[in-house]
């Protein structure tokens, strides 16, 4: 019977395991799609509905909301129009009804009381006119009937008259001025009363005047049935109002009954959700068992058969190679598989190596002489006298040199040569000469002298090692990002998995347990913002707040805080330079930075030691140096080590982000960062920064200051630089409130961040503004400011675009001069 394959064997354990691996796929195949299908069913039939319901319910508090507000109106026009929107919104609500809806008359209810309102109104407004003029000639009136009764130079007689009328128009003011019908007919008592003792007594003055009284104030053109009317329509209009508001209140009850429902489905589809999911579990943990088993069973035939001859053969190659040929493995293991052609050939293998030993012994006095021959080396090779001619040379010296070998000869100067070949003189590595060519070749020369005088040159060709230690660069590269892509995704991956296991857990936990998990929410948040700000510090793309610091005042401000955290062993030793350094940064990113280097010092430090902080000026430009006495970093270490995620710590604790932050910050200020280091020596950090140039005091101040600005953080950053420039400073976080605010004032400057909500609403605040005439000028600002503005120099010099994080100098230098003068 022929025996099976070992890799028959393995293609049959892996094609069960293939099996398996689909068997369980297609049952969660299955699962996902019966799920998928459930909710979608779910939002078809319910959250539809709810959306449909919220809707209902907005509209029906827009109009209980705008109802109440035709009462406060005089224009008819603007009633009208108001009635005509309400109307509008109770047609589409029932439109939007089915047929024989319970709904149906409650909307014919409000929109037939939403029209008697109007109707009530507009009558109410015009009443209300009439009242107006009426009232203003009686004010008129009444004040000239009071000076004339004040008057003593008119006979006390005529003075009463003057005073009846003035009382008669007084009361008729109060008539045209009360809020209901019970007042009116109070001051329409008093009138009658005082106008039956005018008619009593007679008067003699101002007859006249009197008439002209009772014509404004009797028959029905007069103001007592004006002002009855008036009253009339109002109490009809305050009650259709109340049949709005009742028709609201059921259309929102009914919304309320819809989404009660809907939550009741979504409970039941839920169950029959979670039922199904664990029916599938089981069913998969069942495939899943069977699988593992029968991966088990073929790792144990693998381990037990495969593993333990291939070990077998393994072994006794080694020992073979070692040159032991006394070992034999049995000949009947494994016959007929691959197993068995193993230990054939590895019998071939041990009677080839017999054979081989004996004739390595018979060639090996032949070999003698030509191992020590010039041509076995790959390198050109020269042996030269005392005056430098070639003495002899092997055949790769032609080759290398890149000359005619006839030209090669003997007792020709090796310099002739390496000149005639073009080659010329290039910085190398230290004891060696290196040579170039105008065409891209290298070629290292190494000369050792002879003890008798003369010397033996190496002359090698390094172009293929220089092409693959440039590549080797752009490889080193490429796998420092990738590093930084595999970091930040595993890290961030560890941040999501724990928000979204806590989410999911909160569905069900009690609420004790929620908060917990809101805190764990909240804990990989602020791991993953700590991240992210390491990352931008790196990439030069944190937000800044930078201003004009003395050095040597923050060192030595710097210099108790940074001997808190050192050991007690460890000797902190501050040097300031003789004059004041100022240089324009943020300082609390600088300090951060710092005590970043010292606590990286005293980790390299074993013991005691010291590190020194010192503050120097060259030229134009500012030096901070972080001296320790510690092990020191090998030169690989200092290549490295201001890549992101690269640590050199033993025990791996490290993050490998603190020089990376360091480098990302000095760059982003205008610096540069150096490292001097040699093991066991210490370590130097040189941060580098320009000098910063007295700045004038800005005289700049606008009026009124418009910003906008969603992010917190960015908000208080830019409130800090325009407090002291603004008499007064209006802010906003989103687009719709800045455009509410620039259609009722006028402003001097508007700062809005580019993007708002995640769109682009700063190009909308900037059309707008400057469309309009509401702002003189608009800065838009942004991390990422596009090539060029959606407006093609619409606008010209008042719209500008900053980088964020601006400061108040880049403000006034974006607007110019003229215009600072302009706003001072």
């Amino acid at each position: 019977m022929k025996r099976i394959s070992v890799r028959a064997r393995l293609l049959f354990a892996l094609a069960a395991l293939t099996l398996a691996t689909f068997l369980v796929g297609a049952i969660a195949w299955a699962a996902l799609e019966r799920t998928t299908a459930r909710v979608n069913r779910l939002h078809g039939d319910t959250l539809a509905a709810v959306d449909a319901a919220m809707t209902l319910s907005r509209q029906a508090a827009g109009i209980a909301t705008r109802a109440p507000y035709m009462l406060l109106l005089d224009s008819p026009f603007r009633i009208a129009q108001e009635g005509e929107i309400t109307v509008g919104v109770i047609d589409e609500i029932a439109a939007g009804l089915t047929e024989g809806d319970a709904l149906s008359a409650t909307l014919g209810d409000m929109r037939a009381a939403t029209v008697e309102m109007v109707v009530h109104m507009q009558a109410r407004a015009g009443y209300r006119d009439q009242t107006l003029r009426s009232n203003a000639a009686l004010a008129k009136a009444e004040r000239r009937f009071a000076l004339l009764a004040s008057s003593t130079d008119t006979p006390l007689a005529e003075r009463q008259d003057w005073f009846t009328l003035q009382r008669l128009a007084a009361a008729l003011l109060g008539a045209g001025r009360a809020e209901n019908l019970i007042g009116v007919g109070e001051f329409q008592r008093a009138y009658h009363l005082l106008r039956r003792v005018a008619n009593k007594d007679g008067l003699r003055e101002g007859q006249g005047d009197l008439a002209e009284l009772v014509a404004l104030a009797e028959g029905r053109e007069g103001l007592f049935e004006l002002r009855r009317l008036e009253l009339q329509h109002q109490i009809g209009a305050q009650g259709a109002l109340v049949r709005v508001r009742i028709g609201a209140a059921e259309v929102i009850g009914h919304a309320e009954a819809v989404t009660t429902d809907a939550q009741a489905a979504i409970a039941v589809e839920r169950a029959e959700t979670i039922s199904a999911i664990a029916l599938r579990k089981s069913t998969i943990l069942v495939a899943v068992l069977a699988s593992a088993a029968l991966a088990l069973t073929a790792a144990l035939y693998v381990s037990g058969y495969v593993t333990g001859n291939l070990r077998a053969v393994s072994d006794a190659m080694m020992r073979l190679a070692a040159g032991d040929r006394s070992l034999r493995l049995p000949r009947g293991e494994g016959a007929g598989d691959e197993i068995g052609k193993l230990f054939h050939a590895f019998r071939t293998f041990r009677a080839n190596a017999i054979r081989l030993d004996r004739s390595n012994r018979r060639l090996a006095e032949r070999n003698a002489l030509f191992e020590k021959m010039m041509s076995s080396i790959t390198d050109g090779v020269a042996i030269l006298s005392d005056t430098g001619t070639i003495i002899a040379r092997n055949d790769r010296l032609a080759e290398v040199l890149r000359i005619d070998p006839a030209h090669a000869g003997k007792r020709v100067g090796l310099d002739e040569l390496v000149s005639r070949g073009g080659w010329k003189d290039t910085p190398g590595p230290t004891g060696s000469q290196m040579l170039a060519t105008a065409d891209g070749h290298y070629a290292l020369r190494r000369e050792s002298p002879l003890p008798g005088g003369g010397a033996v040159v190496l002359i090698a060709d390094i172009t293929e090692q220089r092409q693959i230690d440039d590549r080797m660069q752009q490889i080193r590269r490429i796998e420092a990002l990738g590093k930084v892509t595999g970091e930040v995704a595993h890290d961030f991956g560890n941040i999501l998995s724990t928000i979204n296991g806590s989410l999911h857990l909160m569905e069900t936990a009690s609420p004790d347990v929620q908060r917990e998990l809101v805190g764990s929410i909240a804990n990989a948040a602020e791991i993953g913002t700590s991240l992210v700000q390491r990352l931008l510090a790196f990439a030069r793309r944190q937000k800044l707040v930078p201003e004009v610091v003395e050095l040597n005042a923050l060192v030595d401000g710097m210099a108790d805080l940074v001997a808190m955290a050192l050991r007690d062993e460890i000797r902190l030793e501050t040097r300031e330079a003789p004059e004041p350094i100022e240089v324009r940064v943020d300082p609390g990113q600088l300090e951060s930075a710092l005590l970043n280097l010292c606590l990286n010092a005293a980790q390299a430090i074993d013991g005691s030691g010291e590190i020194t902080i010192s503050v120097a000026a060259e030229g134009n430009r500012a030096v901070i140096e972080v001296a320790d006495t510690g092990c020191g970093m090998s030169a690989e270490t200092v290549e490295h080590a201001m890549e992101p995620f690269y640590t050199a710590r033993a025990d791996g604790t490290g993050t490998g982000l603190g020089f990376a932050m360091v480098y990302g910050f000095i760059s982003q200020s205008g610096g540069e960062v150096r490292i001097l280091s040699t093991p066991g020596a210490g370590t130097t950090v040189r941060m580098i920064l320009p000098r910063a140039e007295a700045a004038a005091s800005l005289a700049t101040r606008w009026s009124r200051v418009l910003l906008v600005e969603d992010d917190p953080e960015d908000l208080s950053a830019a409130r800090a630089i325009l407090n002291d420039h603004a008499t007064e400073l209006v802010e906003e976080t989103t687009t719709e409130g800045a455009l509410a605010r620039l259609e009722e004032q006028v402003f001097d400057l508007v700062v809005s961040d580019l993007s708002l909500g995640g769109s682009p609403g700063g190009w909308r605040i900037a059309s707008a503004a400057l469309s309009s005439g509401a702002a003189r000028s608009v800065a838009i600002v942004s991390g990422r400011l596009p090539a060029k503005t959606p407006f093609n120099g619409q606008y010209g010099s008042a719209l500008v675009t900053l980088a964020k994080p601006f400061d108040i100098a880049a403000l006034c230098a974006a607007f110019g001069k003229d215009d600072r003068h302009d706003r001072a």
